[in-house]
């Protein structure tokens, strides 16, 4: 045999090169048929035994011929081995096809076979590839596959797929198509699943988190249907209803508006991550704004209903302090809309009528209220219909009694209730109420709750009549008075209550009424525990707590001008002040007062003790016909009497303690007080200069700045001068002293402490103050 290129081995022995030839086929099962056949001398023979070749390496021995396989023989034979082929008897080798193989075969020169050639190994892979869709009543449906380049609509699952053993490739037919690698282990698992229905709850997860790893291994087809699926996942914006559909209380519905989806407190409650609005939305709930209106929620303390909560009206700024707190969207009825307006820019009317039989009645008793009046009137009764509560503060001797009167009496006119109305007032001015309201209101029954002999029993029976008391009365009785349901409940002087936790207050504020009103003749805004404590009276929580309070406002007394301004903004709809200066064109040049006090037990005593030591005796000889001299029997004894009712001190001599012994000595220092803080003068007028000595000595306890002037003055001219100089606060005066030829224009109260025989002298010592140079209404307490 002889062949190209043959050289002698240098053993002696001939190396000839052996041509191989391969042919690859298809058999009916698709499988590669590889046949060899040896070429030489021109002549081509199939070999069928390729052991010689298929065992051994790069030679071939036969006999003494040794033949030397070529390079490319070689390589071939090696990658036809790397596929574990099956060597039939015939000599050929049968394999599965892969692609790769059967690339680099044909990139050799491998002659084929016609149906060999048919084989196509395609340039574009088969793309993986998920498809979802959704049914509202169902979930979502993903179809996971491969699609190929000139089919993209075709989802063909991995299993219907016909894989090369190594997996990747795809034969479709005559044509292989390598498949896409996919890298996650999460893909895979699709891809081998190939179809999934998510269930509804599940959703939302699936678009967030599933989706999302699987796009970056796979392309996502979502139908029609899928792609109007939306999960919502942005910051929830609260929004607060809020509607007055019942008197005195506001109702309001807090819930979360995110995008143009509004839900409810329900749907949050009963949602975990996500709330399903609609059949393609969810929203992923917004758990730190839920969880920060809640809390605020919890401090404002509303009351929980079926539906929303509940608030006295009277807290409402507490409610709109709350909605700036969550950054809530405010919605408001129109209702509450215009009760907004009305607390910013309320205008009280002062031409503001009452009833025409109440008009009546009071023009028949000469009594025309004045226009201020009417304003006030107007305002008070504003704040019944709304429920709310307030403070008349206007200046001393403007009429708050007559307005208030007037306001309640309305009150009863155009409101059904059968309940009593209670007002609390020191014990010197209780007759004065009981008078007015006899005087303002005739039909009205008025009783005076005091004493000793004070029926407890009525209280069950009381009706809509009107009762006064005091707070020492209202402190001990508080047991049975806090029971009774109340129309109205007013307090009269009510910085009594300035100290929050004093006795009287706490009882105050236990009283249960619908409608509350707190009347003071001083301004109360710079008093920041009195201011506090009579609004906690009018409205618990308005203010916040005491701490709260002194806390957010407590600077004012450092001049915080700010703050202060924001507490007045807060306080104005509730407090009505009118100062006289304000009013004086309303005014008559001097008003004139009386005050009524009782006698303490002292007093009273003492008082007794008197008469039956002097008067008994005296009515006793009176009555036997004796001659008695009036000047020298029967003054001494009215004299003694009238100290008494000054201060039991003027007769027991014994000046400590000063307080609490005489209800008129206590009543005129806290109307002194009252005129200081207003920064007004009083001229003091007295019988007795031993009263002058309590008021001096009272005033020098209290830093109360005061000049005397009585029968042993000398220097007359220089204290009147000092004092109408503003340089002092009080002027006490001897009445028999001071009648004439002394000016004190710069006062505008009078106080007879003491009533003088004659009127007329009483009149002259009015005119020291109320005379020309006088450029204020002058007021005038008897």
């Amino acid at each position: 045999m002889r062949g190209k290129g043959w050289r002698w081995f240098r053993f002696g022995q001939r190396i000839e090169e052996l041509s191989i030839e391969f042919e690859l086929d298809l058999n009916e099962s698709g499988q590669h048929v590889v046949s060899l056949f040896e070429k030489q001398d021109g002549k081509r023979q199939k070999l069928e035994n390729i052991s010689e070749i298929w065992d051994y390496g790069a030679t071939v021995t036969r006999g003494d011929h040794v033949f030397r396989l070529p390079f490319h023989t070689v390589e071939t034979l090696q990658a036809l081995r790397s596929l574990n082929p099956q060597v039939k008897n015939d000599g050929t080798l049968v394999f599965d096809v892969f692609p790769h193989i059967l690339e680099y075969l044909r990139k050799k020169n491998i002659k084929e076979t016609k149906r060999s050639r048919k084989l196509e190994i395609s340039a574009k892979p088969l793309e993986p590839k998920i498809k979802v869709d959704y049914v509202p009543s169902t979930g979502l449906r993903v179809e996971a596959g491969y699609v190929r380049s000139d089919a993209e609509d075709t989802l063909i699952p991995e299993s219907d797929l016909e894989l090369t053993p190594d997996r990747k490739y795809a034969r479709f037919g005559d044509t292989f198509f390598p498949l896409k690698s996919v890298a996650s282990d999460e893909a895979q698992k699709w891809l081998k699943e190939a179809n999934r229905i998510i269930k509804l709850d599940d959703i939302p997860e699936f678009f967030k988190r599933d989706l999302v790893l699987l796009r970056t291994d796979l392309s996502a087809v979502l139908t029609d249907q899928a792609r109007r699926v939306r999960i919502v996942a942005e910051s929830f914006k609260p929004r607060v209803e809020v509607r007055q559909d019942e008197p005195g209380w506001l109702d309001f519905v807090v819930d979360y508006q995110v995008g143009d989806y509004i839900l409810s407190q329900i749907e949050i409650e009963e949602a975990r991550e996500f709330i399903h609005p609609d059949e393609y939305t969810w929203v992923q709930v917004d758990r730190e704004t839920i969880n920060d209106t809640e809390r605020q929620l919890e401090k404002l303390g509303a009351l929980p209903l079926a539906e929303g909560f509940r608030l006295p009206i009277t807290q409402f700024s507490s409610l709109e302090e709350f909605i700036d707190l969550i950054g809530g969207e405010r919605v408001l009825s129109k209702e509450y809309e215009g009760f907004l307006e009305q607390l910013s820019g309320f205008k009280p009317d002062p031409e503001f009528k009452l009833s025409d039989p109440v008009e009546r009645l009071l023009k028949n008793k000469g009594m025309d209220l004045r226009s201020y009046q009417r304003a006030g009137i107007h305002w008070l009764n504003w704040l019944t219909q709304n429920y709310l509560h307030g403070i008349l503060a206007d200046d001393m001797g403007l009429g708050k009694t007559v307005q208030t009167i007037s306001a309640i009496n309305l009150a009863y006119e155009t409101q059904e209730t059968n309940r009593p109305s209670l007002i609390v007032c020191p014990k010197s001015v209780a007759p004065f109420w009981i008078r007015e309201i006899n005087r303002c209101t005739p039909k009205t029954r008025a009783f005076q709750y005091l004493g000793i002999n004070r029926d407890k029993s009525i209280w069950p029976r009381a009706g809509k009549n009107w009762f006064v008391t005091t707070y020492e009365t209202l402190v001990r009785d508080i047991d049975v008075i806090s029971k009774v349901p109340f129309f109205f409940l007013v307090l009269d002087e009510a910085s009594k209550i300035k100290n929050p936790n004093a006795q009287r207050t706490r009882a105050v504020k236990s009283i249960n009424a619908l409608h509350r009103l707190a009347l003071t003749g001083t301004p109360i805004e710079n008093r920041l525990d009195e201011l506090w404590s009579i609004f906690d009276f009018l409205a618990k929580g308005f203010l916040g707590t005491q701490s709260q309070f002194i806390n957010r406002y407590g600077t004012i007394s450092a001049g915080n001008s700010q703050k202060a301004e924001e507490l007045s903004k807060r306080i104005r709809p509730f407090l009505l002040r009118r100062l006289k200066k304000d009013v004086a064109k309303d005014l008559p040049e001097k008003i004139e007062l009386e005050d009524w006090c009782d006698l303490t037990e002292e007093q009273r005593a003492l008082y007794g003790q008197i008469q039956h030591q002097y008067a008994e005796p005296l009515r006793a000889e009176i009555q036997r016909g004796e001659k008695v001299n009036y000047q020298f029997n029967i003054l001494p004894i009215l004299t003694k009497l009238k100290q008494v009712c000054d201060h039991p001190a003027l007769v027991t001599k014994k000046c400590d303690p000063l307080i609490g012994r005489s209800e008129k000595f206590d009543a005129t220092l806290e109307r002194i007080n009252e005129i200081k803080d207003a920064g007004e003068r009083a001229v003091v007028f007295s019988h007795f200069l031993k009263s002058l000595d309590l008021f001096e000595k009272a005033f020098s306890e209290r830093g109360i700045s005061s000049i005397r002037i009585d029968g042993a003055t000398k220097n007359r001219q220089t204290l009147i001068d000092q004092f109408n100089a503003g340089g002092v606060d009080i002027a006490l005066c001897s009445i028999q002293a001071c009648g004439y030829g002394i000016t004190l224009t710069a006062a505008n109260h009078v106080i007879h402490f003491d009533r003088w025989w004659n009127p007329a002298v009483e009149d002259q010592a009015t005119d020291r103050v109320h005379r020309i140079g006088q450029s204020k209404t002058v007021y005038v307490y008897r």
